[in-house]
């Protein structure tokens, strides 16, 4: 038996939509061992074959029906048939329930991010899927694809923030303003950062987060820091080109 038969193992699922049964890998997530993560939450491994984002979604080999855990479990009959139309009347069958590579698993988020669309899952799910997305795209070191579902996730949780849908997702709050404020940081946007980090910082209920919290006021310092010494290389260009 390999390492990775240890790691990753056969679940079963019936999808949501033609209610075909079948299995698809999963990783154990005691035996996967991240060798570091971001400050977004994307971990790293040095087997991408063990990471848990990889088997992160769940297609249906049938019908081709993409879908994780917080998608929600009872669909109306006009988004099934919508379904039907948009999603399994142009499915090739294809196996996703394998041990997957970078590639596939992008694959698999984009017809996941499709689904979900169809389907109005809510506006934290959406931007799940984007993040995750875009970590993907970062193992790959594809520069404009990251940002660009780093930019989609931003939105997706800046609107899930205004409209309090992730609190049904099963996200804190704090997490939430943390995330964003650390997207708007890797995005560019130092001013929006260091307000999402300081709603962090003062935020009521921090005493229950203190791992959040203490990652948020890392992030403000080290950004404090870094526009310190940006405005003091500046203000010494400026002096020694007068």
């Amino acid at each position: 038996m390999s390492r990775l038969d240890t790691i990753l193992y056969d679940k079963k699922f019936t999808c949501p939509h033609c209610e075909h049964h079948f299995t698809s890998k999963k990783t154990r997530l005691r035996r996967s061992h991240p060798i570091k993560r971001d400050p977004d939450f994307c971990e790293h491994y040095d087997d991408h074959s063990e990471n848990p984002i990889l088997y992160h979604i769940v297609v249906c080999p049938r019908c081709g029906y993409s879908f994780n855990d917080q998608f929600r479990k009872e669909v109306p009959t006009q988004l099934q048939q919508l379904t039907e139309e948009k999603i399994t009347a142009n499915w090739t069958q294809k196996d996703y329930t394998g041990i997957r590579t970078i590639p596939e698993a992008v694959a698999t988020y984009k017809l996941a991010i499709f689904a979900a669309g169809i389907h109005h899952e809510p506006h934290c799910v959406m931007a799940g899927l984007c993040l995750r997305l875009a970590w993907l795209y970062r193992y790959q070191n594809k520069k404009p694809e990251e940002r660009r579902f780093l930019t989609l996730a931003l939105g997706e949780y800046e609107a899930s923030y205004q409209e309090g849908d992730y609190m049904r997702a099963g996200m804190s709050e704090i997490k939430l303003i943390y995330l964003i404020g650390e997207l708007h940081r890797q995005l560019g946007d130092h001013n929006q950062a260091l307000r999402f980090f300081s709603k962090v910082i003062e935020h009521p209920l921090k005493v229950n987060e203190p791992q959040m919290v203490r990652a948020a006021r890392d992030q403000w310092q080290n950004m404090r820091e870094d526009m310190k010494n940006r405005q003091k290389k500046a203000d010494k260009n400026h002096t020694d080109i007068t």
